[in-house]
C-alpha cells in the first residue's frame, strides 16, 4: 500500500498533466517548477510532494509586469459562472442589443491594470458585468454563454493528473498533428487492437517521426516477460511520449531500442545468404560519424571536444589503412605520421590506465559494451531463438522494403500492421503482398472519428473535426507455400 501511494506522489522529473477547464498540457517537473499557461506563468513549488488529481487555486502574485501566479491547494474548483449568475435578472429577447463596440464602460488598460494588480478572476469579471451596459438586457442564455467565455480566460483552478495513453496522444495531435504523423488516438487504438498485444510476447516495431508514440502504447500493454524491439532509422530513438508515460525500470527494461541497420547487421552475421533480397534499409543520418572506437578500447569516452573527436578518426584511418588505403597527396610525412601516431597512442593510453585505477575497485578489468550495441546483440538474439509475435510499421517512408525486410522475422499466424498518412503507399504494398505468398488477409481501413457535444435537447457534431487519421494496412503471416514447394523438388 505505502508504494502504491509513493507512486501517486509527485516527484521531481516526473512528468504530469496539467488540467485547466477543458486544457490539458504535458508538464516534466523540474528544479524551477514554472509553467506557462496561455500568457501566465505558474510556479509549481507547491505540487512535490503531493498526490496527484490534487485541485490548486491560483493565487496572483502582486507586482511584475506579467501575470504570475503562485498555488494553493483546496478541496474542489468552484464555477465562476455560477457564483456569478446568482441573483441576477435577465432581458426577454436580445432584439435591442446592437455591437457597437461600446457597451463595455472599462478600458483595455484598466483591465490589464486589474490583472497585474493580483485581482482574483471572480472579481475581475463582477467588474466587467457592473460596468457592462448591455449584460442584464441579455437572455438567460447569452448571459451563460458570456460567463462561460469569460471563466475560460479567467479560471483561477487548475488539477494535476498523472499521464495516460489517451492524454498524451490527445495533447500530441492538438500541439502539432505533423509531429506524429497525424496518428489519432482512434488510429493508435485499431492497431494495438489489430496486432493483439499480449503480456508475454515478443513484438517488432518501427516507428520514424512518431515521437515514440506507438512504443508508448505497445510498452504499456507488455509484461515483465516480454520484450518490445523498437527499431528506428536515425542515431537516436524518439522516446518523448516513452518518457512522458513514467514508466518504472521493470517496464523500461522490457523496452529495447534498436538502429534498424545495426540490428540487420547482427542478424546476418551468422547468416548472411537471407539479404539475397538486396532490401534497401533507411539509411542512418551522420553515417560518417558511425562507430568512432579508438583502437584502445573504450577510451573515446574521454574525447570532448572536436579536436579530439577527430584525432580519433585519423587514428581509426590509420588502423584500417590496409583495406582502405588513402590518397598518397593527402597524407603526411610517414616518418612524421608515425611519431604523431605514438603520441597519440602514449596519450590515450595514459589516459586510459589513469580511468583504470580509478575504478579498479569496483569495475572489472574489461571494459563495457556501450548500451546500443548491447541491445542490438539482444534483439538479434531474441529473434534467433524464436520469431516476434506481430509487426508493427509506422514510417515516415515508404514502407515497401521495411515490411518486406522485417516479416520474415515475425513467426507464421501472427499479425502485422502498417501505418502511413497516404493511402497511395499502402495500395501499392497491397499490390506487392498480393504477387507474393507469404502473407493472408490483407486489408487497407481509415478510421473515422467524430465527437459530439451531449447537452440537454442540443445533443449535435462538433463543428471542427479532424479531417483523416491515416491508413491501416494489415494482414496475417503465413508459410511461404511456392518457395517451399521449389527448394523441396530442387532438392529432390
Amino acid at each position: 500500500m505505502a508504494s502504491e501511494m509513493e507512486k501517486n506522489i509527485v516527484k521531481v522529473g516526473d512528468y504530469v498533466i496539467i488540467q485547466r477547464q477543458d486544457y490539458t498540457k504535458l508538464h516534466k517537473v523540474g528544479p524551477k517548477c514554472v509553467v506557462m499557461l496561455g500568457r501566465d506563468e505558474i510556479h509549481l513549488e507547491s505540487i512535490i510532494g503531493r498526490p496527484v488529481w490534487t485541485t490548486y487555486k491560483m493565487e496572483p502574485k502582486k507586482g511584475g509586469g506579467k501575470p504570475v501566479f503562485m498555488l494553493r491547494e483546496c478541496d474542489m474548483s468552484e464555477s465562476l459562472a455560477e457564483q456569478l449568475k446568482k441573483d441576477m435578472s435577465s432581458g426577454s429577447d436580445n432584439r435591442n442589443i446592437f455591437d457597437d463596440g461600446r457597451s463595455q464602460l472599462l478600458s483595455t488598460e484598466e483591465i490589464i491594470g486589474f490583472r497585474t494588480s493580483g485581482m482574483s478572476g471572480q472579481a475581475i469579471v463582477g467588474q466587467l458585468i457592473e460596468n457592462s451596459k448591455t449584460f442584464r438586457d441579455k437572455t438567460e442564455y447569452s448571459q451563460e454563454k458570456y460567463l462561460k467565455k469569460k471563466e475560460k480566460k479567467y479560471f483561477e483552478y487548475i488539477t494535476i493528473r498523472w499521464p495516460t495513453l489517451r492524454l498524451v496522444s490527445q495533447i500530441m495531435f492538438r500541439t502539432d498533428p505533423l509531429k506524429i504523423l497525424s496518428l489519432r488516438m482512434d488510429t493508435l487504438s485499431q492497431i494495438l487492437t489489430t496486432v493483439g498485444i499480449h503480456s508475454h510476447g515478443t513484438y517488432m516495431l518501427y516507428e520514424s517521426g512518431c515521437q515514440g508514440l506507438v512504443a508508448a502504447a505497445m510498452l504499456n500493454y507488455i509484461g515483465s516477460n516480454g520484450h518490445l524491439i523498437h527499431m528506428y532509422p536515425e542515431n537516436v530513438p524518439q522516446k518523448q511520449a516513452v518518457f512522458a508515460m513514467n514508466y518504472d525500470s521493470d517496464k523500461m527494461s522490457c523496452l529495447l531500442s534498436v538502429n534498424i541497420n545495426a540490428l540487420f547487421e547482427k542478424l546476418l552475421q551468422e547468416n548472411p545468404a537471407s539479404n539475397g533480397n538486396n532490401i534497401e534499409l533507411p539509411k542512418e543520418e551522420n553515417a560518417d560519424n558511425k562507430g568512432l572506437i579508438s583502437e584502445s578500447g573504450n577510451c573515446d569516452k574521454v574525447v570532448k571536444s572536436e579536436e579530439d573527436a577527430s584525432d580519433v578518426i585519423r587514428r581509426k584511418e590509420d588502423v584500417i589503412t590496409e583495406t582502405d588505403p588513402i590518397n598518397d597527396k593527402s597524407m603526411w610525412d610517414s616518418s612524421k605520421q608515425e611519431d604523431k601516431v605514438m603520441e597519440e597512442k602514449e596519450v590515450v593510453s595514459d589516459v586510459c590506465n589513469e580511468k583504470k585505477r580509478k575504478h579498479s575497485d569496483t569495475e572489472e578489468s574489461t571494459l563495457k559494451k556501450p548500451r546500443m550495441e548491447e541491445e542490438s546483440e539482444k534483439a538479434a538474439e531474441l529473434l534467433k531463438l524464436s520469431k516476434a509475435d506481430g509487426l508493427v510499421v509506422v514510417a515516415r517512408e515508404n514502407p515497401a522494403n521495411i515490411l518486406t525486410a522485417l516479416l520474415p522475422y515475425v513467426a507464421a499466424s501472427r499479425p502485422f500492421v502498417v501505418y502511413c498518412q497516404f493511402r497511395e503507399p499502402l495500395l501499392e504494398l497491397y499490390r506487392l503482398l498480393k504477387c507474393r505468398h507469404n502473407t493472408l488477409g490483407n486489408r487497407v481501413t481509415e478510421s473515422w472519428l467524430r465527437s459530439h457535444q451531449i447537452l440537454a435537447s442540443r445533443t449535435h457534431p462538433d463543428i471542427s473535426m479532424s479531417g483523416g487519421g491515416g491508413y491501416l494496412l494489415s494482414g496475417i503471416v503465413v508459410e511461404d507455400t511456392a518457395n517451399t514447394e521449389e527448394s523441396s523438388s530442387s532438392q529432390q
